[in-house]
């Protein structure tokens, strides 16, 4: 997407704002470290989640780990539903971006 691509009105996500992912969705020896991630979430003309980048990741020492936290991204919200970008004439843009900040932490199991 070039940034003159957007639309008039960005994509919005109608789902929860609490996830949770199952542990065995993660490699054998990965462990999820808190983190904030300003991701970038791309949606469909119909409001289907296509794919997540995360643009930004603190502390910035996970910065090694930015695929895994992309995978977790992109599986958190592969079902969800979103309401498409559209222009203020009524169409809808083939792709939008919807820009979320999402906090990454483990759920300690006592």
């Amino acid at each position: 997407m070039r940034q003159n691509d957007f639309p008039d009105v960005l994509a919005k996500y109608q789902g929860s704002n609490t996830k949770t992912l199952d542990s065995s969705f993660l490699p054998g020896d990965s462990e999820i470290q808190p983190a904030q991630l300003l991701t970038s979430l791309v949606i469909d003309e119909n409001g289907k989640f296509q794919q997540a980048v995360v643009i930004e990741i603190e502390p910035a020492k996970l910065q090694s780990e930015k695929i895994l936290y992309e995978k977790i991204i992109n599986e958190l919200f592969s079902n969800e539903n979103f309401l498409p970008g559209h222009n203020q004439n009524g169409t809808k843009p083939e792709l939008s971006e919807l820009f979320v900040k999402v906090t990454v932490k483990p759920i300690n199991s006592n």
